[in-house]
């Protein structure tokens, strides 16, 4: 699956096992050295089940709205529709685990490398406020994401252009979590 750079065939699969990789720690983070102890292994396993079952009802109510759309004759998901089979966020605590991944991001910048810079400054600030006092302006949020989502969309197939949709596929997720972070 992996190549001899590390990367994989599938760019998309590399994003998503850096992601679970965060969530792996983040799960550690809360709930203790799980590997080594019974009692952290069961609160992990508790954290994961609640999770999952948070999980299990958003694609079950995105799959039902997905049925109404099509029989109202829309085939196609708008962009605006988030696909929770791809989860870009821990369900249930999804704001902690937001800030500690954005903390983790800035300690590892090579899991981030392709991120723009003003997003990855967004983010720096939004944990230097802690507390509720790290609101970031909306409509910035919005811009970025704007502008980002453009650049996915333009550097998409037939042709694509790996590095812009890098750029912007990593963007959107850190923008994913600065949001959550936020509540």
């Amino acid at each position: 699956m992996f190549r001899r750079d590390g990367s994989t065939p599938w760019p998309a699969a590399s994003s998503f096992i850096n992601r679970w990789a965060i969530w792996r720690r983040y799960l550690g983070h809360v709930a203790g050295a799980f590997r080594r102890d019974e009692v952290a292994l069961l609160r992990a396993l508790d954290m994961l089940t609640v999770s999952r079952e948070l999980w299990l009802a958003e694609v079950d109510a995105y799959a039902t709205s997905r049925r109404k759309a099509k029989r109202l004759g829309q085939r196609t998901p708008r962009a605006s529709d988030t696909n929770p089979n791809l989860p870009t966020c821990w369900y249930g605590d999804s704001r902690r685990a937001a800030t500690y991944t954005l903390g983790y991001l800035l300690r590892k910048p090579d899991r981030i490398s392709n991120a723009d810079p003003d997003v990855i400054r967004l983010a720096s600030s939004v944990l230097e406020t802690p507390g509720d006092s790290n609101r970031v302006p909306l409509e910035q949020l919005h811009a970025f994401q704007k502008r980002l989502e453009q650049l996915r969309a333009a550097s998409g197939w037939p042709d694509v252009d790996w590095p812009n949709w890098h750029k912007a596929n990593e963007s959107l997720w850190v923008l994913r979590q600065i949001s959550n972070a936020m509540g």
